[in-house]
């Protein structure tokens, strides 16, 4: 496609996202899709599996046993960055979470979970290994 901008022509290029990681497909308040896939709970997406309801207390009461269903599965040993998408806020686990993750080898990031869907999706198009917990946003 095409558009004239004054006398100069400029080019639109528009990619087909193809991956056989699951993709996040929508983000708003009170709604995450995955492949097209509607959650209105809050997720945890890795390579191949998402996890309804992996958790429902808030960030700050976060421990490791919140994440030992993705832990025990096959795609814990494929990630080594875990995006953390804190909800509406930008807000911080216990840092001794951080801490723990970093022992087992994968890097805990936060951030809001605007923030954490956009760059997910940013990683799975680099390939690299990364996995997302994501809090529901809010309506402000």
């Amino acid at each position: 496609m095409c558009s004239r901008v004054g006398a100069y022509y400029s080019l639109m290029k528009m990619h087909l996202e193809a991956s056989t990681q699951n993709l996040i497909s929508h983000y708003g308040p009170g709604l995450l899709s995955v492949n097209g896939h509607d959650y209105h709970s809050n997720i945890l997406v890795s390579e191949n599996e998402v996890f309804e309801n992996w958790y429902t207390g808030s960030v700050s009461d976060l421990t490791l046993d919140a994440f030992a269903r993705f832990l025990d599965s096959e795609d814990r040993a494929k990630t080594e960055i875990l995006l953390l998408g804190s909800g509406t806020e930008h807000v911080f686990p216990p840092f001794s979470l951080i801490a723990e993750f970093k022992q087992i080898g994968i890097s805990l990031e936060v951030m809001n979970t605007r923030a954490a869907c956009r760059t997910y999706s940013v990683l799975v198009n680099e390939y690299r290994p990364v996995a997302a917990a994501l809090f529901q946003i809010q309506n402000s």
